[in-house]
């Protein structure tokens, strides 16, 4: 009896020992879990888009809120950095008297420590236009503010911009040359900035010290650019070894959406001109983030919408567009080493059929495929078109396409996985700087890709 007694007590004391452990480490993984969400400061940004009703000073549409905003996050936050409201205490007035649009609420990011780098980083994104105030201390000269894409991969992408503090306002050190930049011009008409220029501080901004006024980055969307397509929007700060502080307050950026059914009857008014007709919702990117957060539960499927999936578009072979010359789609076409390398219009025909045609040299040929391919797209819709937009982020494989890696001159390695708006665009690279050596194997891909049937068939498999 006393052996049993004994044997009871022993596993009773095992029980609390155990069920103590449990507890204890599941206190512990939720500590671990608040310390992660803890590595990660936080902020939002109005996140906005085009609608679908145009108007003469709006061709591209009105601009309405969406419900989601893009959120940056900074991880490993140093000392001395900061997160805050826009108000007249932290930033010299409310959102709306800096230039924010009407009932959107954005946030700034500031650090003051000497030496010091304050980085942020935003989930996968696709950008149409970004807004931005800067804002110094006195003492800060030297600090930097840099605007860079990062793939989605983790690897480098285009660097945007950097903006230096020059004690009375900022320079334009580095731009983007497929970007163009307006002070106080949201709707991006008229006079633009440029890299060299300088921006001055115009106005009080509380805490913050003196701010610029609304910079507006407007991205390239009538032609092909390293800068379109699904990428992670990153700020960054470098504090110089003076005392002082610098601040960036990203007021809205303006992103692509998908038409999805029923986006026509989307409610709300437009923030710029009051239209309305709706928005598109349709999310164009995966759900890539370097940081942890719930998905949201409006995003469409991304299979359906873009992303890395194949949105291909249909090529026709250069012979169907010279039996076609009456009905060529309206738009201009690049034709190695005439018109001095410009665009020329489809319909000057005398220059389409002898680019049509051909040739003995590599760059009749090239001509000849690129040609074709230029006005496939321009069949698609054309650059601006969401069609075409989403078809360059596919891979050449979309296109049932199989050839050997092709390593150009300038390193760039072009395999079955490369996306299409980078082929394109290594081919005009190759025309601007006459690589004649990387240009049989750029005709090669091309005429795989526009096949040579003479009929209307879509050469690709799709």
């Amino acid at each position: 009896m006393t052996t049993k007694k004994s044997r009871f007590a022993v596993l009773t004391v095992l029980l609390v020992l155990i069920t103590g452990l449990i507890a204890a480490s599941s206190t512990l993984h939720r500590k671990d879990d608040a310390a992660r969400a803890a590595e990660f400061l936080k902020f939002d940004i109005p996140a906005l888009a085009h609608g679908f009703q145009k108007s003469p000073h709006l061709p591209d549409g009105d601009l309405f809120l969406l419900p989601k905003p893009l959120t940056m996050a900074i991880s490993d936050a140093p000392e001395g950095a900061e997160v805050f409201p826009v108000t007249l205490e932290k930033f010299g007035g409310d959102a709306e008297a800096l230039g924010a649009l009407p009932t959107t609420t954005p946030q700034g990011m500031a650090i003051s420590t000497p030496n010091g780098k304050l980085r942020a980083i935003a989930c996968a994104e696709s950008i149409w236009d970004g807004n931005l105030l800067i804002a110094s201390t006195p003492g800060s000269d030297g600090d930097k503010v840099r605007l860079f894409l990062e793939q989605l991969d983790g690897s480098e992408g285009p660097e945007l911009a950097t903006f230096t503090v020059r004690s009375s306002g900022i320079a334009v050190s580095e731009l983007h040359p497929h970007l163009m930049m307006f002070v106080n011009n949201r709707k991006a008409m008229g006079p633009s900035t440029h890299e060299g220029d300088f921006v001055p501080f115009s106005r009080i901004a509380g805490e913050s010290g003196y701010r610029t006024d609304l910079i507006t980055l407007a991205w390239p969307m009538g032609m092909f650019s390293p800068l379109q397509g699904c990428f992670r929007v990153g700020v960054e700060i470098l504090r110089s070894d003076n005392p002082g502080r610098t601040s960036v307050v990203i007021t809205d950026i303006v992103v692509n959406r998908n038409p999805a059914p029923g986006d026509e009857n989307n409610p709300g008014v437009g923030l710029l001109e009051g239209l309305t007709g709706g928005y598109p919702t349709g999310f164009p990117c995966k759900s890539e983030c370097l940081f942890p957060g719930p998905p949201d539960p409006t995003i469409p499927n991304p299979d359906q919408t873009g992303g890395d999936d194949c949105n291909a578009i249909c090529y026709r072979s250069p012979q169907y567009f010279l039996l076609n010359l009456d009905r060529l789609p309206k738009g201009t076409v690049l034709v190695g080493g005439a018109n001095y390398n410009h665009p020329i219009s489809t319909t000057d025909k005398k220059a389409m059929a002898m680019a049509l045609r051909g040739g003995f040299t590599l760059l009749q040929k090239l001509n000849q495929e690129f040609v074709a391919a230029q006005l496939n797209v321009l069949n698609a819709g054309g650059d601006g078109s969401p069609k075409v937009f989403y078809a360059m982020e596919g891979k050449l494989s979309c296109y049932g396409l199989e050839f050997d890696p092709v390593t150009l001159s300038n390193g760039f390695e072009i395999t079955p996985d490369t996306k299409l708006k980078d082929l394109y665009q290594q081919t005009k690279f190759c025309i601007y700087d006459n690589k004649v050596e990387d240009m049989p194997a750029l005709t090669k891909i091309f005429d795989l890709l526009n096949g040579n049937h003479p009929l209307a068939f879509c050469n690709n498999k799709w």
